[in-house]
């Protein structure tokens, strides 16, 4: 126990022996002059507030190049816009598969047209493509929405 602690004693006494003869003595005045460097000057602040100005004007963090629509207040309370109206999705319906392989959908309620359009697998009309057919079924996709449609049966 007493060799760990007389090693220690002596590890502490080399620290303390090599930080007290790393420190420089000399001055900050004369290692300026040792290496060329005049004491510090004032600072220019008519030209620093030029060049904030000039930044500021050219916003240079932003990709438009020009400051923010808001001005940034912390205190003030935050206005939330409510958010813009779902666009309206149209009332699709299947009335029928014609054809034979390939075989084509007959699909009322497309925007812009009246009555229904004949499509093909594939086709695309006002934004609305006609995706996949499995069996009875069509899958039409248009906008944000996937339509699954089956066709009308009728028993008599």
């Amino acid at each position: 126990m007493k060799l760990v602690m007389i090693i220690g004693g002596l590890a502490v006494a080399a620290s303390v022996t090599a930080w007290v003869t790393a420190i420089p003595d000399t001055a900050f005045e004369e290692r300026a002059v040792a290496l060329g460097v005049g004491p510090p000057v004032a600072v220019d602040t008519a030209r620093l507030a030029m060049s904030a100005a000039r930044l500021r004007l050219r916003d240079p963090f932003r990709l438009d190049r020009k400051p923010a629509d808001v001005r940034y207040n912390p205190w003030q309370p935050v206005v939330v816009a409510p958010p813009p109206p779902a666009p309206v999705r149209p009332q699709l319906s299947l009335a029928g598969l014609l054809g034979g392989p390939p075989w084509n959908a007959l699909v009322e309620g497309i925007p812009g047209r009246e009555g229904g359009v004949l499509l093909h697998l594939g086709d695309s009309v006002s934004g609305v493509r006609f995706v996949a057919l499995r069996g009875d079924t069509v899958v039409l996709v248009a906008f944000d929405t996937t339509w699954t449609l089956t066709t009308r049966r009728t028993w008599r």
